[in-house]
């Protein structure tokens, strides 16, 4: 099963990824359409803490707590993707999946997709028609620094600790020489703003 990959330190919290998201779930699926629309929905959330960004998405965890937390069986799990998806019809907005969700991954308001204009829960749905298709989500063609990507999970993921242990016990880092760069340069700008506040 695929899944969505983040290397923190390659985010240049641009929220390309966050536009993107929210093109693709806008009825219009047009940026102009997305914009001043409440009920927009957008799935991938880029948090910043002082000068370092991540993006946070749902992770469609395995086993996942919110499907079992749900009392109303609106959270599912699709056999193909391995995507766990929310049926907003069946939607209680108890807040259950919310409460159990260790990565704050699912919020609550009115969307496009709700039924009654009433508040609904909404996550990351892995965009789910594109991946079957064969391609990958929005957020991650969006990431023009690499940060997202959209991988196999078991072979990212056994990569990933190789490299973390080479890493550790090496010391090399592997980050684009520009991406460090622009990194240095929000660090001095964060810097900078806080010396100035004071």
């Amino acid at each position: 099963m695929k899944r969505i990959f983040v290397d923190y330190k390659k985010c240049l919290a641009c929220k390309a990824c966050e536009t993107a998201c929210a093109v693709r779930h806008h009825p219009s699926g047009t940026l102009i359409g997305a914009l001043d629309d409440r009920k927009t929905e957008i799935d991938v959330r880029v948090l910043g803490i002082e000068h370092e960004a991540f993006p946070l998405a749902c992770r469609h965890c395995d086993p996942a707590d919110c499907l079992s937390a749900c009392p109303s069986g609106a959270l599912g799990r699709d056999a193909e993707t391995g995507a766990v998806l929310i049926d907003p019809t069946r939607c209680k907005a108890c807040a259950m999946c919310a409460m159990v969700c260790t990565f704050d991954a699912i919020s609550f308001k009115a969307t496009h997709r709700s039924p009654y204009g009433r508040e609904v829960a909404h996550k990351c749905d892995l965009c789910i028609e594109r991946t079957k298709d064969g391609g990958n989500p929005a957020c991650v063609e969006a990431c023009h620094s690499g940060a997202l990507v959209y991988a196999e999970y078991d072979a990212t993921r056994n990569k990933r600790a190789t490299k973390s242990l080479r890493t550790y016990l090496l010391g090399e880092d592997g980050v684009p020489p520009l991406v460090e760069l622009y990194r240095e340069l929000r660090r001095k700008e964060f810097a900078r703003r806080r010396g100035s506040e004071e």
